[in-house]
């Protein structure tokens, strides 16, 4: 039976950014699928939302989760408590699981909430809504990235001065990608825009949804 795959796509992006990660995962054996959603909004919408959506799912096998920044928070939220349908694998890519530093620095500025909009509130380190989200009861693997610079990418500027010296993927610490019931975990030198056209990334998100591990 072919094992489907949930992709979720990050803050201020569509399927689009996840099109090469589902075309890979499908040419693996995966049936891949990408749910949209206007991220700009509260995270607690976007849980209630993607619940709903699953719900109305007609999965024959147990359903692999790919979610990348916000995505795997949104993952997070809907499958931890009573998921609504059964959950294989989980792969968060670059995900602030902590909460991201610059958010919690920057996030009240107008121009942030301009351009990213409400779930910057819930982002910060140490936001209630990511102290309260709980963790899915299932095989986690997380992937982050280490390159801090990307020159199309306005908020590497910014963190260029923010960070001093901690390692980071141009917007989420690494520290802050971690989850104490992750099984495994990967760091790839990729940049958090982009991480998910990363060849390596395609790679381990492909070998932690068939066995659970990522590749050494």
């Amino acid at each position: 039976m072919i094992e489907p795959v949930v992709l979720v796509h990050g803050l201020g992006r569509t399927c689009a950014s996840m099109t090469r990660l589902q075309r890979r995962l499908n040419d693996l054996g995966f049936a891949a699928q990408c749910w949209p959603y206007p991220s700009r909004r509260r995270l607690a919408g976007h849980i209630h939302a993607f619940r709903h959506w699953l719900g109305q799912q007609a999965f024959q096998a147990p359903v692999h989760f790919v979610g990348h920044s916000l995505g795997g928070i949104v993952i997070r939220g809907a499958l931890a408590v009573d998921p609504p349908v059964k959950i294989g694998r989980i792969v968060m890519i670059a995900t602030p699981n902590q909460g991201a530093g610059v958010v919690t620095r920057f996030g009240g500025w107008p121009f942030a909430q301009f351009f990213f909009g409400l779930p910057l509130e819930d982002l910060a380190e140490h936001s209630p809504a990511l102290k309260n989200l709980g963790v899915p009861d299932a095989e986690i693997g997380i992937i982050a990235g280490k390159r801090h610079f990307h020159p199309l990418h306005f908020i590497s500027y910014v963190n260029l001065f923010h960070h001093a010296g901690r390692a980071h993927d141009g917007t989420v610490e690494l520290a802050n990608t971690r989850l104490d019931a992750a099984r495994d975990n990967v760091i790839v030198d990729a940049h958090h825009t982009f991480i998910c056209d990363h060849e390596e990334v395609i790679g381990q998100t492909g070998a932690f949804l068939r066995d659970g591990w990522f590749l050494r």
